[in-house]
């Protein structure tokens, strides 16, 4: 069996739209195990002035109690899922301490915002020496529309981009799944990841994923999106870009340029 690291999952219990309830947290963890995760980065929504991420780690401790004590292996490492509004404030080491497993990537929240938006706050935690993994934009309106200017936001390589598993399977309907493989289809996609809220319709599920994205990409390219990279981020080393057949893969924009106005002169992270 293949083993997998879910990058994005809302497993700790009580703090977002997740999990009510620890009963409800280790029910979701069976159903990861039983479909080959080993490994979940716990990324509970931040949302200002109700939960801001600074007891991440003594919930995740709890979680492994709990999961020890019923049986579950299930390694868990911290994260977070930041809004647009903390990381255009720009706050070093406020997004520091959310960053995934101590490291180098931050898990960006895209839903419901604009392309400058998105390009604007990557901008901003580029700035506090992060590296921006974009959150389903898949389910963004500007990608759905023009899902080419995507690369534009992602110049030089140093902002990665996470579909959900759910998006591909067609969970969230055709619009989203027809995007979500033309971004795959397209090398813009470095990650999958769950984005698990509970044990129903958003679960901690990546294995049917992997079968549907060996089918439309082949079996190299799905291993670097599901295997490969997902081991990186918890390493803090560079993502990759999967390796595709020969196609029209969207010419690169000039984000940088758009927004290197020696704005890092009125920074102050």
């Amino acid at each position: 069996m293949l083993e997998f690291i879910d990058t994005h999952c809302h497993i700790i219990p009580g703090v977002d739209d997740g999990p009510p309830d620890m009963d409800t947290s280790l029910a979701m963890a069976r159903m990861a195990i039983a479909d080959g995760i080993t490994d979940i980065v716990a990324t509970p929504h931040i949302v200002e002035g109700y939960y801001d991420g600074s007891d991440r780690e003594q919930r995740i401790a709890q979680l492994r109690k709990s999961f020890t004590s019923a049986g579950i292996d299930l390694r868990l490492s911290a994260g977070a899922e930041v809004p647009m509004s903390t990381c255009m404030a720009g706050d070093k080491t406020f997004l520091k301490s959310l960053a995934i497993n101590g490291g180098r990537f931050l898990l960006m929240e895209t839903a419901g915002t604009s392309f400058d938006q998105v390009a604007q706050a990557a901008y901003r935690v580029r700035l506090c020496g992060l590296y921006p993994i974009l959150a389903h934009p898949e389910r963004t309106i500007f990608v759905q529309k023009r899902p080419n200017r995507l690369n534009e936001i992602m110049e030089h390589d140093q902002i990665y981009c996470q579909l959900t598993a759910a998006s591909i399977e067609g969970v969230f309907g055709k619009t989203i799944k027809k995007t979500s493989l033309f971004l795959a289809k397209s090398g813009m996609i470095h990650l999958v990841a769950s984005d698990a809220h509970s044990t129903g319709k958003r679960a901690p599920l990546l294995s049917n994923c992997y079968k549907i994205l060996c089918e439309e990409l082949g079996e190299t390219a799905a291993r670097t999106i599901m295997l490969q990279n997902p081991s990186r981020v918890l390493e803090s080393s560079k993502l990759e870009r999967p390796a595709l057949d020969a196609g029209d893969i969207p010419k690169r924009g000039h984000f940088l340029k758009l927004f290197q106005r020696k704005q890092s002169s009125d920074y102050t992270g």
